[in-house]
């Protein structure tokens, strides 16, 4: 077995390769990378917990290590499973026009690398190192995709940039009061201290978490961002790096216990997890709402992605059996779900070259699989049984009312009938209805980019029906932090509120759709029309483009909030007030004659002398 150090040095050196290989044969460079990927993965499936590596040192008290837990190989292995499975998808996408093959896939490997290093990190110092090479590598991927990648791409990093910053001070001000920054030596340290401290160190990690996973008030990238990123990659994008940050919340808010940190505020809940789980409840709200406006197919998961973090913070935040356990298993479900829909639009747009949900239609029949695809992504993402999304839903409405948190349960509740709207605006302006008469001759893409959407179809089903092979991790992962452990027994999970049978569910629904097959080949069939004449069941339209009923899709649901407040406007009003600022100080400094820059380096030079630190 290789040793931790060793893989993620694989990855660093192998982006070279990569990249050569690429240069002489784009496929050639795609088939390098997914090798490496599955074999990464192979490699994190068989590592032992607790096996621990020395990086370096920096001086006495000051280590960088790596360490398996069971919380890092779970995100660890999620991960791997969607970067593999889209690195297999890239191999014939990549051939592609518009986009730079080599640096792409050099750059996913070094991004590869910082996430490996990421989840197997032991120190805060560690996790910080590899977080930003992770960063750097999908900021170099982001401007590859549309005219405004750039500009997303900045929007990114500036987020990125936020949380991070906010993180490495949480670093210095730990280190300095503690003098160790391990996680096992902070969690004593925040456990014993008293005073308000531990308050900011907590919400300043946090803040890291949910700048990257999109939580409410740093949410605002994830748009932009999906929207503009090349289109495989926005797999990678919402089914991975996202959970990134769901990974440092699960460290701010389980690692470092805040149960036995802060004092019970609400039905045993400490006050510092109930406000960072109302952030999640303004999470899902906004992102539910805002995904139902969306004519943009991307944007509009993009949105979905936003809400789906605010239910694995809500579900984290409990911090009970069944509710964290429904978070972890949240992670799992979103980032298979979100990876299969995003794969299934990429597919979607190498056929067609479009994002807007009004500029298709009908395209089922052309692309069967990739309908196939999405249809069984939106049912998990939408959390309907008997896909895996809705187990962890239910585990997470099930702790909520365990305990009592009516409110929340109602905005989750409201956010998961939202998920029925949004998803199905996809559904209907892009597969279903009128075909375009410009996609008359498209056809399903190639074998090698439908073997992993399908594979992602399968793995959603399995585990809806037999959930213990990622139960066992979850409840592994509680056991380690002192979490009661979720009650299972094969295909049943058990809750104070009552029993799930998932093979029985299975069975019903399987029962259901075999009679639906049965009666629709008996009775007899309607008037069969083309597909480019069903909007008005056969009667032929002229200037049909006016009449798709994508457009104003939920209409009558977005004037309720027409004139809602946005907080990219705001962002965008702060960033213009900056850079007037930016503007005004480097006309200052900036002058034509010499004396300006010999007037400036000696105000910079008394400052300095005169804080002498």
């Amino acid at each position: 077995m290789i040793s931790l150090t060793n893989l993620i040095l694989v990855f660093i050196f192998g982006s070279i390769v990569s990249y050569l290989l690429t240069k002489a044969n784009r496929v050639l460079g795609s088939i390098f990378n997914f090798l490496l990927t599955a074999y990464a993965l192979y490699e994190v499936w068989n590592l032992n917990i607790n096996h621990s590596e020395k990086l370096f040192v920096l001086f006495k008290n000051l280590e960088s290590t790596l360490k398996v837990t069971y919380l890092g190989k779970y995100f660890a292995l999620v991960s791997m499973i969607v970067i593999s499975f889209v690195t297999f998808f890239i191999i014939e996408w990549i051939k592609k026009k518009g986009i730079k093959p080599a640096a792409f896939n050099a750059f996913m490997l070094i991004m590869i690398s910082g996430v490996l290093g990421v989840f197997f990190a032991n120190d805060l110092l560690t996790l910080y190192i590899f977080w930003e090479l992770a960063v750097l590598g999908s900021f170099l991927i982001v401007p590859m995709g549309k005219e405004d990648s750039k500009k997303a791409a900045v929007i990114y990093a500036v987020t990125s940039a936020i949380g991070s910053y906010m993180y490495l001070y949480a670093i210095f001000v730990i280190f300095k009061r503690y003098g160790v920054l391990s996680f096992e030596q902070v969690s004593q340290q925040l456990v014993n201290d008293s005073s308000l401290f531990k308050w900011f160190v907590i919400l300043f990690i946090a803040s890291a978490g949910m700048a990257k996973s999109g939580i409410f008030p740093l949410h605002t990238w994830l748009r932009i961002t999906h929207g503009n990123a090349p289109d495989a990659f926005s797999a990678i994008l919402s089914g991975q790096l996202v959970k990134m940050g769901s990974y440092v919340l699960a460290i701010a808010i389980s690692v470092f216990p805040t149960v036995q940190m802060f004092s019970s505020f609400y039905h045993g809940i400490p006050l510092l997890n109930y406000l960072l789980i109302w952030l999640g409840n303004i999470s899902i709200l906004i992102g539910t709402f805002m995904a139902i406006r969306q004519n943009d197919m991307k944007q509009l998961i993009a949105f979905s992605s936003i809400a789906n973090g605010g239910y694995i913070l809500v579900g984290l935040g409990t911090m009970n059996s069944i509710g964290y356990s429904g978070g972890l298993f949240h992670v799992f479900n979103h980032a298979i779900a979100a990876a299969m829909i995003f794969l299934s639009f990429a597919a979607v747009v190498y056929r067609t070259g479009t994002t807007k949900i009004d500029e298709m239609g009908g395209l089922i029949w052309r692309m069967p699989w990739t309908f196939v695809t999405y249809l069984v992504g939106i049912i998990s993402l939408a959390g309907i049984p008997p896909t895996s999304g809705f187990i962890s839903k239910w585990m997470i409405f099930s702790a909520l009312v365990n305990k009592g948190m009516f409110i929340t349960l109602a905005i989750t509740f409201i956010g998961s009938v939202g998920s029925f709207l949004y998803v199905f605006r996809p559904l209907a302006g892009v597969f279903l209805g009128q075909l375009k008469r410009k996609h008359a001759d498209v056809k399903e893409v190639p074998g090698i980019m439908l073997i992993p959407m399908l594979l992602f179809v399968v793995l959603v089903l399995y585990i809806g029906v037999y959930p213990k092979p990622v139960l066992d991790y979850i409840s592994s992962i509680e056991k380690v932090l002192g979490i009661k452990p979720i009650s299972y027994n094969g295909f049943e999970i058990i809750t104070p509120l009552g029993k799930w049978n998932t093979l029985t569910v299975f069975t019903m629904f399987s029962v259901g759709f075999i009679i639906a097959i049965v009666l629709y080949l008996i009775f007899p069939k309607g008037k069969r029309v083309e597909l480019t004449d069903q909007y008005t069941g056969g009667d032929y339209l002229y200037n049909y483009d006016l009449y798709h009923y994508a457009t104003g899709f939920y209409r009558f649901i977005e004037r309720l909030y027409d004139r809602h407040p946005s907080f990219e406007r705001l962002y965008g009003m702060l960033a213009a007030f900056f850079r007037s600022i930016g503007d005004i100080v480097t006309g200052l400094i900036y002058k034509l004659s010499p004396s300006g820059y010999v007037f400036w380096i000696s105000v910079v030079i008394l400052i300095i002398y005169w804080v002498r630190w």
